[in-house]
């Protein structure tokens, strides 16, 4: 997908989006432009984005994951 594709799509997504989503773009805009976040190495193609996604939501399901109250606990130990 080119560039003037994915601000069409984004225009979109402004045009229906509710107040949360709109929060969550500017945030991730103010971010991208108040800092360089470029991390060394390949970027992953879309595809081996989205399987860590669903790798991710697997691992939620199965129950492996660290809560807030249980991360806090184990930090109070380091």
């Amino acid at each position: 997908m080119g560039t003037e594709q994915l601000k069409e799509e984004l225009h979109q997504f402004v045009d229906k989006g509710d107040k949360r989503l709109l929060q969550m773009m500017q945030a991730v805009a103010k971010a991208y432009f108040e800092g360089d976040y470029t991390v060394p190495g390949d970027s992953m193609s879309v595809e081996e984005y989205k399987e860590r996604i669903r790798g991710a939501k697997s691992n939620i399901e199965a129950g492996h994951f660290t809560t807030q109250e249980d991360l806090e606990r184990e930090m109070k130990q380091w």
